[in-house]
């Protein structure tokens, strides 16, 4: 009756197992980090129509990770526990589940994603904004500057703190608010 050791292979599978999920985890919550912060004010500044807007479009590729992520954490955590791999029989909830978080995955990525860049982009064109590739800040290509007027597109001499860009006009550094 005594428990038997953990032999070195089964060891070495549940600690592969809990770093996979320590990595699983943190993608998910930078990615969902990136989609809360960085993304959806987009949104916001669309709705009050802010003088300048950023839209970092490679962002919206990252509405694919949480679902595939979470789907990682569920099976990684499965393997620590059991020290077996993650293979659930076919018709269980945790299959279902884990074909369910891929399919959500793939179609975020193929279908969510692209409809959501076009549909910002389209907004933005509609509400008479234009592109401003002047306030691109160097090596950010994956950026787009979008202004309400075209007097607030113009090569930053500098940024302040929050990433505004700014120029100096007559002796005076004027920055643009981009969040109003």
């Amino acid at each position: 009756m005594f428990a038997t050791p953990l032999g070195f292979a089964s060891l070495k599978f549940r600690l592969l197992a809990a770093l996979t999920l320590l990595i699983c985890s943190a993608v998910g919550i930078f990615s969902s980090y990136w989609l809360i912060a960085h993304v959806l004010p987009i949104y916001g500044q669309i709705w009050r129509q802010a003088s300048a807007i950023e839209v970092p479009y490679m962002a919206f590729g990252l509405l694919m990770a949480p679902p595939v992520m979470l789907a990682c954490v569920v099976a990684s955590a499965f393997a620590i526990c059991t020290g077996k791999k993650f293979a659930p029989p076919a018709k269980s909830g945790l299959a279902k589940f884990e074909t369910g978080m891929m399919k959500t995955s793939v179609y975020a990525l193929v279908v969510i994603a692209p409809s959501a860049a076009i549909a910002t982009t389209l907004t933005l064109n509609a509400l008479d904004y234009t592109t401003c590739p002047q306030l691109r800040k160097s090596g950010s290509a994956w950026q787009t500057y979008w202004v309400s007027h075209p007097g607030f597109c113009f090569v930053p001499d500098s940024y302040t703190e929050n990433g505004w860009p700014c120029k100096m006009v007559d002796g005076k550094k004027l920055c643009l608010n981009m969040n109003e």
